[in-house]
């Protein structure tokens, strides 16, 4: 169960991932009382025209919730598209499997477990939904269920919804009419100050009652606002050393050719077979390792890093044992430049553990050979999982 449900079913048991802590920076957002669909332009403060890993409109959703806000709660002060965001990533990864309309309607729709008693989400009794529209609400269900991408419960969002792309209507589907709701629910309806942590902390909770998914939805606002300072809104990505952009464009080239993972394969001199250990390299129950030509995560860094004349340490895990400077998990992403290898540990923030590393390209993304069926990728790096950095 997601979301809103904790909040307000009786007897669930909300069981998020596990949140990691990272230094919190508030960014105080400017509020913009323009009414676009369409949210304003990047060089508004508060206001960021691309994200690394989320869809445009459902950015621009976050911005037009930010601007509209005030003429909703007018003595909420501190909202900010990077807690937005962070609901969205919790709830529904932004909104990933669905497509997103310029409307902002997604298709298929995006709907939590039935809470029907059976244990799913936690929930042990049986939610009815009460009213037609309830139901309706459900997809047709006479069991309630969390709606949208941001998982409004039913009888919420009867109570709460709003219109934020101004078509008439509120929709927990459309994610212009759910994240202003997100927004004004998260305020409430008396003063608040978001800018002030216990009171941020406070209004999470509200929305789901469980101080580990306040915990997790806090690291990606942190996530968010230094991603945000890179795509225009702050200081800029260190351009980093021309050794490092060299590092990056190795693994761009390995990329283009859609070079497949292999666990345990490549190294300095290329991608090679790699092979299967009894728990590693398999694929529906094959090994798939023995017979494919490629890297696994820290073959591909090894060779990138040896395009450029640095040799590096084979495993993952020895690969931060021997970076020279060490980027340390409370400092975030900001303080990354392109090139630096990108560490992940069950025990983040412990240096030990290590099981994955990628390389920065910068923007909050990595290139990596991430896992047995599946070709080196760019994508968002791991924050659940994320330890620190290195630097060589």
């Amino acid at each position: 169960m997601t979301g809103k449900q904790k909040a307000l079913v009786a007897g669930a048991v909300l069981t998020p991932c596990v949140g990691f802590v990272l230094l919190l920076v508030v960014i105080v957002a400017v509020l913009n009382g323009s009414m676009s669909a369409q949210a304003g332009q990047a060089g508004q403060p508060g206001v960021v025209s691309s994200v690394a890993g989320i869809p445009p409109v459902l950015l621009s959703a976050y911005n037009n919730a930010v601007a509209n806000l005030p003429k909703l709660r007018p003595n909420c002060a501190g909202m900010t598209w990077s807690l937005l965001a962070a609901i969205g990533e919790v709830e529904s990864t932004q909104a990933s499997g669905s497509s997103i309309a310029p409307n902002g309607d997604i298709s298929p729709p995006i709907y939590g477990p039935l809470l029907d008693g059976s244990g799913a989400g936690g929930n042990t009794s049986p939610i009815y939904n009460s009213t037609d529209a309830e139901r309706q609400l459900s997809g047709g269900s006479t069991y309630a269920r969390a709606a949208g991408p941001m998982q409004f419960m039913p009888a919420t969002w009867i109570n709460d919804g709003q219109d934020g792309n101004s078509d008439g209507a509120s929709n927990p589907q459309n994610v212009f009419d759910a994240a202003l709701t997100t927004a004004t629910y998260l305020c409430g309806t008396g003063t608040a100050d978001l800018r002030n942590p216990e009171e941020l902390r406070a209004a999470i909770l509200r929305y789901n009652h469980s101080q580990t998914y306040v915990d997790e939805v806090l690291q990606w606002k942190t996530t968010y606002d230094q991603m945000g300072q890179t795509a225009g809104n702050g200081p800029p990505v260190p351009g980093g050393s021309a050794r490092g952009q060299a590092v990056v464009a190795a693994a761009q080239r390995e990329m283009a050719q859609n070079i497949p993972y292999s666990w345990g394969g490549g190294g300095t001199a290329g991608p090679s077979v790699g092979f299967c250990d009894g728990k590693n390299g398999y694929l529906n129950g094959v090994c798939q390792a023995s017979h494919t030509v490629g890297f696994d995560c820290s073959g591909l860094s090894q060779y990138a890093y040896g395009q450029v004349g640095v040799s590096i340490d084979r495993t993952a895990q020895a690969q931060y044992d021997g970076a020279p400077t060490k980027i340390p998990l409370s400092v975030g992403l900001a303080a990354l430049q392109p090139g630096d290898l990108v560490f992940f540990s069950l025990n983040p923030g412990s240096g030990q553990g290590i099981y994955h590393v990628g390389i920065y390209v910068g923007g909050g993304q990595m290139i990596n050979a991430a896992h047995t069926g599946t070709n080196i990728r760019q994508e968002p790096v791991w924050m659940n999982s994320y330890t620190g950095g290195g630097r060589y």
